[in-house]
């Protein structure tokens, strides 16, 4: 799965919990189930994982679904082998009603009576034990299919018509089967749906038959899959339609864009882009994809997208986009979530990692070979440099001392939840990319390939990987590699130069990063790849090192004299934050920013940062140099030093501040926003209109340029009557500009057309409008939509985490969630959403920046979030960035302050050296 935000705005879409009819069983009034044992008799449930004493080696499932039905019925032959005599067999089984098992072994039908659990797991007593040997296991049920949820299986209603559509991973196929839900059981799977007239139904496979049931439906039978993990299976019933692309790679499979009906001509794009894609792969991997069709499947309110093997979903609104409303943002971000998923189509499918601790087998791999396939099939979108912005935004996750190892251990659920986050995707990657530069591209293509071909529709562990790579490289990288894969936190390497006599050289020293806040938790090194570029004798040269202990020395050879200056993180592909000292230090800023490459200065950029919220260099000097690298002409680099105003921060200000704080944008980034304007150019370039929507809403929203706000205002209100009247690619920006300054005449006229808009995008267009709004009044009045029954809670709550993003709505929010907890995640089963977003709720308090709030916090908090799945390191994580909030305020508060009061109508700020 993308990142997509899994971490965080993906994570906040796990919403979910199901009502409805329900349809007659799949055997007519079945024979009632033997009475279950009593609790004192009742054995056991495992505690986390399934026993391996009986195992899985194929699945047979039959699944009657109507999408208008809240329930569905299903029948489950499981083939069993059996390695120790028991009497009882435990799988997963989540909400699930048996009503008909047996077991079969021999030729002799065993009685099977259900096991009453208050776990995921479903367990069968049987009359007699079972000997060594195989068996099968008959499973006749019932379930729910979701409204309030995109987890498991769950129904949309889209253009009128109602569909089904699933999400498994990481432990949700439980909820539609009884099966051995965990990675480590990947065997065959072979599924058959009975769905009603006007319905069609895909899976992983392709279709072997269609049958017209009495009742006028139709009975869909489909090929046996590849051993696949429960996880991986997916399918979708409704009215599709179908828009055939390019028989894809080596094998030319049949690729297909499948759509909700009438909608098939909005695929045109990723039927494009797709069969491209995989090509690329297939080159890079050097083994052909090895599943028997591509399907790329459209969902409402998917929360990013899944790799399933041979039924790639995504969210819709990532997928489809009619070509008048088509935006260059949607396009790349479609292409770039795409190659992540195939990518994992070899990395997590083919072979597939054995406990969810080495997820990052999977998501640090797909989200590392992205940037890797990018850059040589569309070199013109700066795949490269992106890489390096993305490796700041990792390094800030890890800066958490509650932050996951690569790595971590799994010990409950919890850790299951958590493992799909910043660390494993962003973090992994970054560590990947550093792996590659450090023995070369070329060793790590070999090594991949050889993984890939002796683990090949198996399962496999991290050691298996580090052999692989350490064979090809003729060294043991696990030394290096394992330093990150399993501790917390990254370095801070300090360099300073040396030019006495002798050979220059720059002597390096590490120690974890820590912002204020944090308190190491003791010593810590890595084994750290660092290279440093240098100028000297007018050409550039590089000298590398792996940084060991706690100090090292690199040798400049190419310098006769003292270098002109040096930068120790060549192309920014360590994982580290850098900290120059002393002549260092003064050399780069004088002499060399100029010098670095594109990717250097986002580097630079992410590292200055750092070294502000750590306290080691005023944010004085931090926010100065933003200003200057503003000017840069670089997208990549804009973005970066937008990303510096983190440390003008409006909760690190007092009010009286916060105009000060306004001018400061408008002064650094308006003349550029307002010479781009909100109408695109015929002619201009990529990076351009990639640029403008967020120098435009950066400059309206958080600068008030009084400009922008007006034009944006105007163009809202021709939009809401006419959707022509502004680009496509600026839809966004413009509502959020216009709802950030609105009255509530504005409010009122974006909620009407909300409720009455027929088309999905518009409808999330106008409550990403809503969720803009920063009068708290208004804010309050709105965020009750959430219980509105014309609107889909699934989006609509997006409003909530929007209004605690606002040091001015914060309030709003957090006292919304608290006075309406158990109508949002409560135990009733009409509450909202269901426990899975519960631990999701703490991040209502993300914007506070005050000792007293995180109190507040903690009590509501603390217990409510022991019961939500992950929801203990959740709420460890949000307390903690806000101790780091309190003390960079106390530290840094005045001079951030004293700095934007100084700034005045400067336009030409001196850049100092970071020390």
């Amino acid at each position: 799965m993308p990142n997509l935000l899994r971490p965080a705005a993906l994570a906040v879409a796990t919403l979910l919990s199901a009502c409805g009819a329900r349809q007659n069983p799949v055997v007519a009034e079945p024979p009632a189930p033997p009475p279950a044992p009593t609790a004192a008799s009742a054995p056991t449930p495992p505690a986390l994982r399934l026993s391996r004493e009986v195992r899985p080696n194929a699945y047979a499932v039959e699944l009657t679904l109507d999408p208008k039905v809240a329930t569905f019925q299903g029948a489950a032959d499981i083939g069993l082998d059996v390695s120790t005599p028991t009497s009882v067999v435990w799988l997963h089984g989540k909400g699930l009603k048996v009503t008909r098992a047996a077991v079969t072994q021999g030729g002799v039908s065993i009685e099977a009576t259900p096991l009453s659990s208050d776990t995921d797991f479903l367990g069968f007593q049987l009359a007699k034990p079972l000997v060594l040997g195989t068996a099968k296991l008959h499973v006749e049920y019932e379930g729910v299919v979701s409204e309030k949820d995109n987890n498991g299986a769950f129904r949309v209603k889209e253009g009128g018509d109602w569909y089904v559509f699933t999400q498994f991973e990481p432990i949700d196929a439980r909820q539609v089967f009884p099966c051995f839900d965990e990675p480590g059981f990947k065997v065959p799977w072979q599924l058959t749906f009975h769905v009603p007239a006007g319905n069609v139904a895909v899976t992983n496979t392709p279709q072997l038959s269609e049958e017209a049931r009495a009742d006028g439906g139709h009975t869909y039978r489909f090929a046996r899959t590849q051993p696949l993990p429960s996880y991986l299976i997916a399918f979708g019933v409704g009215p599709f339609d179908f828009l055939p692309a390019a028989d894809a790679g080596q094998k030319k499979v049949k690729t297909r864009i499948v759509t909700p009906r009438g909608r098939a001509a909005e695929g045109a794009y990723a039927a494009k882009a797709t069969p491209e894609i995989l090509a690329a792969l297939e080159n890079y991997f050097g083994i052909p994809y090895a599943y028997e069709k591509l399907d790329v499947l459209a969902v409402p309110l998917l929360g990013g997208a899944m790799e399933h093997p041979g039924l790639v979903t995504f969210n819709s609104r990532s997928l489809l986009a009619r070509p008048e409303e088509d935006t260059l943002n949607r396009q790349r971000g479609f292409a770039e979530t795409q190659v992540h998923e195939l990518g994992h189509q070899w990395f997590g499918n083919l072979v597939t990692l054995g406990w969810w601790d080495d997820l990052w087998l999977n998501e640090s791999f797909a989200s590392w070979v992205t940037p890797r396939i990018v850059e040589s099939w569309q070199p013109s979108w700066d795949a490269p440099v992106e890489r390096v912005h993305g490796r700041s935004r990792s390094l800030d996750a890890d800066s958490l001392l509650s932050a996951r190892r690569i790595r971590q251990p799994i010990d409950s659920a919890n850790d299951i939840h958590n493992a799909f986050d910043g660390i494993t995707y962003g973090k992994g990657s970054a560590v990947l990319s550093m792996t590659e530069e450090w023995l070369g591209r070329d060793v790590f293509q070999r090594g991949i390939q050889r993984y890939m071909r002796k683990h090949a529709h198996g399962n496999a562990t991290a050691k298996d990987f580090l052999d692989a790579l350490s064979a090809e490289a003729k060294q043991d990288v696990t030394g290096v590699l394992g330093t990150f894969l399993d501790q917390g936190g990254a370095p801070l390497v300090t360099a300073s130069l040396e030019c006495g006599a002798g050979q220059p050289k720059v002597v390096l020293s590490q120690q974890r990063y820590l912002r204020l806040g944090s308190k190491a938790p003791g010593p810590q090194q890595w084994k750290v790849p660092v290279c440093v570029k240098y100028a000297a004798g007018g050409k550039l040269s590089r000298a590398c090192t792996v940084l060991e202990g706690e100090k090292a020395e690199v040798a400049l050879t190419d310098a006769k004299t003292c270098p002109e200056w040096v930068f120790p993180n060549a192309e920014g592909a360590g994982f580290f934050r850098m900290q120059l000292s002393g002549e260092a230090a003064s050399k780069l800023m004088t002499a060399g920013l100029g010098k670095l490459s594109r990717s250097e200065r986002v580097a630079l950029l992410g590292d200055v940062r750092a070294l502000a919220l750590s306290g080691a260099l005023p944010a004085s000097e931090a926010l100065t140099l933003a200003a200057r690298m503003a000017q840069d002409t670089d997208r990549v680099v804009t973005e970066a030093s937008i990303d510096m105003m983190e440390l003008a921060s409006a909760r690190l200000l007092a009010a009286a501040a916060l105009p000060e704080r306004q001018r400061f944008v408008r002064e650094t980034f308006g003349a550029r926003a307002r010479q781009l304007g909100f109408v695109p150019r015929k002619g201009e370039s990529e990076d351009t209109r990639l640029l403008r929507p967020r120098l435009m809403r950066l400059v309206g929203r958080e600068g008030a340029d009084p400009k922008v706000v007006a034009e944006a205002r105007a163009l809202a209100d021709k939009w809401l009557s006419d959707k022509r009247a502004v680009s496509p690619d600026m839809v966004e920006s413009v509502l959020a500009i216009a709802a950030s300054q609105a009255d509530a005449a504005f409010q009122q006229k974006v909620v009407a057309a909300a409720k009455v808009a027929t088309e999905r995008v518009t409808r999330q267009q106008l409550i990403g409008a809503l969720s803009n709004l920063t009068d708290p009044e208004l804010v309050k009045q709105t965020l009750p939509l959430v219980f509105d029954k014309s609107l889909d809670p699934r989006e609509t709550v997006w409003m909530v985490f929007a209004a605690s993003g606002n040091v001015r709505t914060r309030d709003v929010a957090f006292a919304f969630v608290k006075e309406n907890y158990e109508r949002l995640v409560g135990d009733a089963p009409d509450a909202l959403f269901p426990k899975e977003m519960a631990g999701r709720m703490v991040f209502v308090g993300g914007a506070y920046c005050e000792a007293d709030k995180r109190q507040q916090l903690a009590d509501f908090f603390t217990e409510r979030s022991a019961k939500a799945p992950g929801g203990p390191r959740m709420l460890a994580t949000l307390l903690e960035s806000i101790d780091q909030c309190v003390s960079l305020k106390a530290a840094q508060g005045e001079d951030i302050q004293t700095f934007l009061g100084q700034r005045g109508a400067a336009k030409a700020p001196k850049t100092p050296a970071p020390r």
